[in-house]
């Protein structure tokens, strides 16, 4: 037998609050789509002058040895 049985039928119940803003500032930022194409265009004229990508060559090598 409950020492402290329940006969009130108490019920609980919690929602999230909204919040209209996130916590993540990520999704906080204004980004100006020409900016962000300018940025892409850069990061790929600098990975076009690259000679060797020491990072993949690493790996290769990595995978050559284990076979």
């Amino acid at each position: 037998m409950d020492e402290f049985p329940n006969t009130r039928g108490y019920s609980f119940s919690w929602t999230q609050p909204y919040l209209p803003t996130s916590y993540n500032p990520f999704y906080e930022r204004k980004v100006d789509v020409a900016d962000e194409m300018a940025r892409l265009d850069r990061v790929d004229r600098w990975v076009d002058a690259m000679f060797s990508y020491p990072d993949a060559e690493e790996v290769l090598n990595t995978i050559g040895r284990r076979t």
